[in-house]
């Protein structure tokens, strides 16, 4: 049975690290396929079943296929992650970081991606992130989650440590612990290389808690679609899935709820903006949340319609410098809005500090899918906007 160690803040294990499945040929790509996902943050159960056939698995990306056995002598860390999820995007720099300065010693990384919404299926879009976020070391396509359910793994990030001789000796379910972590890793390379000594550089930060009463608390991540009965729309004709219907605009809303007003079409990963509007400006047709934080982050798509403006209003008023997120542009009118392209996550506001706020969106074309909203508090803001 695991033991945690509540100083390290790690769980610490030794078990025989499962064996990677062997290549499967790939298949035509065809989007998602049904899971049991529920949450993504923190330990949290995530998906445990595999989508149905013609879903390419076990491809690689910056690397042929690895085995475990071919591994052995080396510290090997298995990060599972998803590319929508901001609590893994958090993650990545000290992973960097890690495999810059460790992996002369002997240090592997091996991203396992296992997709949530349907957009993360297509290996294309998971290269595109690869790229995007500028990870350097080997990642395998887990698209069955046969890797994820060897591992027992339940959440989206997680971290195990495997040790040189092919035992997993910690392991870190969601965000934190990154100074025990990196302790973790030092420790397996100096016993896989007695006598190894690292330079006076590598010097390790005393822990920062993200997590603290001072940091505040913010808004549960919001599932828009019918997302196992998750979905957090308040309209009072609710959800109808698979339907499309005209929603009236409730005259409020609630802290961690939407509401849409137009045509919309209701789907398990999303609302699918089904209005008759071609063109670049904002109607009455909204998407309306209310939310508490410091950082708000949309994962948005078109996979279902052509790329698409969103026009975005905080607290009845367009976003300046003082407030958008990376991703917000402002057109020739002052107003503000996202060129949604990408089927991803997207940085809508990046206030001064956390707070209540209202804030709508404007679809602009048929196919908009919002997925959800995920978001940050006034202690998880030092990551790249990427």
């Amino acid at each position: 049975m695991p033991t945690r160690c509540p100083a390290q803040e790690l769980i610490t294990l030794h078990v025989k690290a499962p064996e990677f499945p062997v290549p499967q040929p790939e298949f035509p790509e065809t989007g998602g396929g049904p899971n049991t996902a529920t949450s993504r943050p923190g330990a949290e159960p995530g998906p445990r079943e595999a989508p149905g056939p013609g879903i390419p698995v076990n491809t690689w990306i910056n690397s042929p296929p690895l085995r475990m056995a071919g591994l052995r002598g080396k510290v090997v860390m298995i990060d599972f992650w998803e590319y929508t999820c901001i609590n893994c995007i958090r993650t990545f720099p000290d992973n960097k970081k890690w495999y810059k300065q460790y992996h002369k010693y002997g240090f592997e990384i091996i991203g396992v991606h296992d997709p949530e919404f349907d957009i993360a299926y297509p290996v294309e879009h998971v290269r595109e992130a690869v790229k995007r976020f500028g990870l350097p070391y080997p990642v395998v396509v887990d698209d069955g989650f046969t890797i994820w359910n060897s591992y027992h793994n339940s959440t989206w990030p997680n971290r195990f440590l495997i040790d040189s001789k092919g035992f997993i000796r910690f392991d870190r379910p969601g965000e934190g612990a990154d100074s025990a972590f990196e302790h973790a890793i030092q420790s397996l390379l100096e016993e896989a290389h007695p006598g190894l000594k690292f330079p006076a550089s590598y010097t390790i930060p005393p822990e920062e808690n993200a997590l603290a009463p001072n940091c505040g608390v913010p808004t549960n991540e919001m599932y828009v679609g019918h997302w196992g009965d998750q979905g957090i729309l308040a309209n009072p004709e609710g959800y109808r899935d698979g339907k499309t219907i005209d929603y009236e605009l409730p005259s409020s809303v609630e802290d961690g709820h939407a509401v849409v007003a137009g045509r919309w079409e209701t789907d398990r990963n999303g609302m699918v903006y089904r209005g008759k509007r071609k063109q670049d400006t904002p109607s009455s047709d909204e998407l309306k949340m209310r939310y508490h934080a410091r950082e708000l982050y949309a994962v948005m798509n078109v996979s279902r319609g052509r790329p698409s403006r969103v026009y975005i209003v905080q607290d009845g008023k367009d976003l300046t410098g003082t407030d958008k997120g990376v991703d917000v542009e402002t057109d020739s009118s002052g107003r503000s809005y996202i060129e949604v392209r990408e089927a991803r996550m997207y940085y809508v506001v990046q206030n001064p500090s956390l707070g209540s706020h209202t804030v709508e969106l404007f679809p602009t074309r048929p196919g908009l899918t919002v997925n959800s909203f995920t978001f940050g508090n006034d202690c998880q803001t030092q990551f790249p906007h990427l």
